[in-house]
């Protein structure tokens, strides 16, 4: 028998069911265990017998002959690992998502391909006894010939609350897409492999935890090439009423010409017959590693295709299709139609048509789309206002007030002029920068006095494209009104700032009322100098970005057409697009 030897990078919550699953495989031999915090890569070793220790993936990949790569590092860091195992010709099995964006899911197939090595995504569910029971069911015609629809009703109960995910997954509260991109993709590539090719999708997303950036409650439909149909009806807020919610992660209903299977939230399956009671149906599962022993499922499969040379269920490829749909549901979701999922000839990362041209898509004119007021109000307590009467119905007939304002009080906008000479002044702003799509990026909860880094920025960092608007919560507008709303605002670091002008971002909304320390001349102008002469327009004191309902919005923040103007106050709102 072979003898396969391996490395893993990432020793992570989830990496534990990982390095559990390699130690019961004789076959296989973990060489060395790598992560960026030593304590964790020796704690992971000892769970695969003592393997060696390294902090640098890329010496791990240089000092070790191994025969694959086991990815398990979050998805922002996929693309360099895979990249770096490709060069050096290792079989790699990557943690899924793939990538933050589907682009980068793309691209990291393509190096696998480029670089002629195997390339496996860590899909799990489908490796799951009783979806491998359900399918076997399925083929062997137990339910009839023909399958009419798909059911899975999810609620694992670990999304609610202040502490959502800090236990197990903390990162889960900064992902921009949470629901469907970690957790719906499972079900989408388990349909796909129990009822075969998805042709539409359908989604209603929803964020109903305010701490978190991400949706985490969907209602997904899908209709299958076969004509039957799916659903997944998921929320991650509320309980199921099984002891373990992450054992099955809820209850599956699966509806056929001649039958029902139904999958509890305990294992347990059950036929049903058409005119016949329900019953159960015996087969092997066991509450071992996770998910009734997937992990070890999954790698197994892995390993024997590398023995073999047969096609992996989930290689790289075949799994960009998953995301294909995930992209499906995400744009159905955001337009509100139904998505076709047929890929184009071309196989671009953009292969999903909408149903609809764009006209189609607007609202009618009498739309009910809702409007976010982002902006701060204006009264005499706000620093450098004063609104006083000037003519009053009573004595005049009608009112007028006198209007005192800094321009640079409250929800405002910074002109380039601001902090640069010969810069352009308010009334040469450009207006296409002030309205327009933008994403909404949660770094909460940020210290008094932080000086935010590039890193706060990374899961977005694929997704970030040229042209983009940014609008940063931090939910610093609740300390409005305190001392240290302006004296101890969290800040852009001048890293931060150029990294966001090599980006070409357009614009930046931060609610503090300034992207630098107020208190200091010398950053003031670096951070300021930076966006501003790198084309960044900058919107200062923003409020209630807590209350939109989704990373990407519509947003319109329109100055005063103001001759030499430097700044000005601005009303900003948002929209669902």
């Amino acid at each position: 028998m072979k003898r396969w030897r391996g490395l893993c990078i990432g020793a992570g919550y989830f990496s534990q069911f990982h390095y559990d699953a390699w130690r019961r495989m004789p076959e296989v031999e973990i060489v060395c265990v790598c992560d960026s915090e030593e304590a964790k890569a020796r704690a992971a070793a000892e769970l695969v017998g003592g393997a060696a220790v390294c902090t640098d993936a890329a010496e791990a990949l240089e000092r070790f002959e191994v025969d694959f790569v086991d990815i398990i590092t979050p998805p922002a860091t996929h693309l360099a690992l895979v990249e770096a195992a490709a060069k050096r010709g290792r079989a790699i099995i990557c943690q899924k998502p793939l990538a933050p964006e589907f682009a980068a899911a793309k691209q990291i197939v393509e190096l696998a391909e480029k670089h002629g090595v195997r390339l496996m995504v860590h899909e799990n569910f489908r490796f799951q006894p009783w979806h491998r029971e359900i399918r076997r069911l399925i083929d062997s015609g137990a339910i009839g010939e023909r399958l009419h629809s798909l059911t899975f009703r999810s609620r694992p109960g670990d999304g609610w609350g202040e502490d959502a995910y800090l236990s197990r997954q903390p990162y889960f509260r900064q992902m921009p897409r949470l629901l469907v991109h970690e957790t719906g993709v499972h079900f989408i590539d388990t349909f796909r492999y129990l009822a075969g090719e998805i042709e539409e999708a359908q989604g209603v997303l929803r964020r109903l935890n305010p701490v978190i950036a991400g949706e985490d409650s969907g209602l997904l439909t899908f209709r299958f090439a076969s004509g039957a149909v799916g659903v997944w009806d998921a929320n991650r807020w509320n309980e199921s009423n099984f002891p373990d919610p992450r054992y099955t992660f809820g209850e599956f209903l699966v509806e056929g010409s001649g039958g029902t299977i139904r999958l509890y939230g305990d294992g347990r399956l059950t036929l049903q017959p058409l005119g016949q009671p329900e019953r159960e149906h015996a087969y092997q599962h066991e509450r071992k590693g996770f998910g009734g022993d997937c992990v070890l499922a999954t790698q197994r499969h892995f390993i024997e295709c590398l023995g073999s040379g047969a096609p992996f269920e989930t290689g790289g490829r075949e799994y960009l299709r998953t995301l294909e749909i995930v992209e499906a549901v995400y744009e159905a979701a955001k337009s509100r139609v139904t998505v076709p999922c047929r890929a184009t000839s071309t196989n671009k990362a953009n292969a999903l048509t909408p149903a609809l041209s764009q006209r189609e898509r607007e609202p009618s004119s009498g739309n009910s789309r809702r409007i976010y007021d982002l902006s701060l109000s204006v009264d005499n307590q706000m620093r450098g206002v004063a609104i006083t009467p000037l003519n009053t119905i009573e004595q005049h007939g009608y009112n007028t007030t006198t209007l005192s304002l800094y321009s640079h009080s409250g929800t405002h906008m910074d002109a380039v002029r601001h902090f640069v000479p010969e810069g352009a002044t308010l009334d040469r702003q450009s207006l296409e920068v002030c309205w327009g799509p933008a994403m909404v990026l949660n770094i909460t909860p940020v210290a008094p006095r932080e000086l935010i880094s590039v890193e706060r920025l990374v899961p977005w960092a694929a997704m970030i494209q040229a042209g983009e608007r940014l609008l940063l919560r931090t939910d610093w507008y609740k300390r409005y009104g305190t001392d240290e709303y302006r004296n101890a605002l969290p800040r852009i670091s001048p890293e931060l700032a150029r990294w966001l002008v090599e980006k070409q971002v357009c614009l930046l909304g931060v609610e503090p009322p300034s992207v630098a320390d107020v208190n200091s001349r010398e950053e003031l102008t670096v951070v300021h100098q930076i966006l501003l002469r790198g084309g960044v327009t900058i919107i200062e004191g923003l409020a209630n970005l807590d209350q939109l309902p989704s990373e990407r919005v519509e947003f319109i923040a329109l100055p005063l057409k103001i001759v030499g103007g430097d700044g000005c106050p601005v009303r900003a709102i948002a929209r669902d697009i």
